[in-house]
């Protein structure tokens, strides 16, 4: 999750204190509205021609790498089952973790 400062920049909200990142960039008595239009969610992504990891909003950013401005931009989830983009060689496998 991530809040955007006054100036447009993003800034992380750690888990499990994200309300606490936001009140603070936005103030105590931020409308429901505004904090809607100035909180969201990045995924990582990865550029399939130059390789670079992505952080990207799917609801708000379009999916052009900034770096080399391909659309070819997925999401590591969007990988899972697919060979490596990198090396060609292998399957991407999805490896879950937590708390049981």
């Amino acid at each position: 999750m991530y809040v955007m400062d006054n100036f447009g920049r993003r800034i992380v909200c750690p888990h499990p204190s994200e309300y606490s990142t936001v009140e603070k960039v936005l103030g105590e008595k931020a409308s429901r509205e505004t904090i809607e239009q100035r909180t969201g969610f990045n995924s990582f992504c990865l550029c399939l021609d130059c390789m670079e990891n992505l952080k990207i909003d799917l609801k708000r950013d379009e999916r052009i790498c900034p770096h080399c401005s391909s659309n070819r931009v997925l999401t590591v989830d969007e990988l899972v089952d697919n060979i490596c983009p990198k090396c060609g060689e292998g399957t991407i496998e999805k490896i879950e973790f937590g708390v049981s």
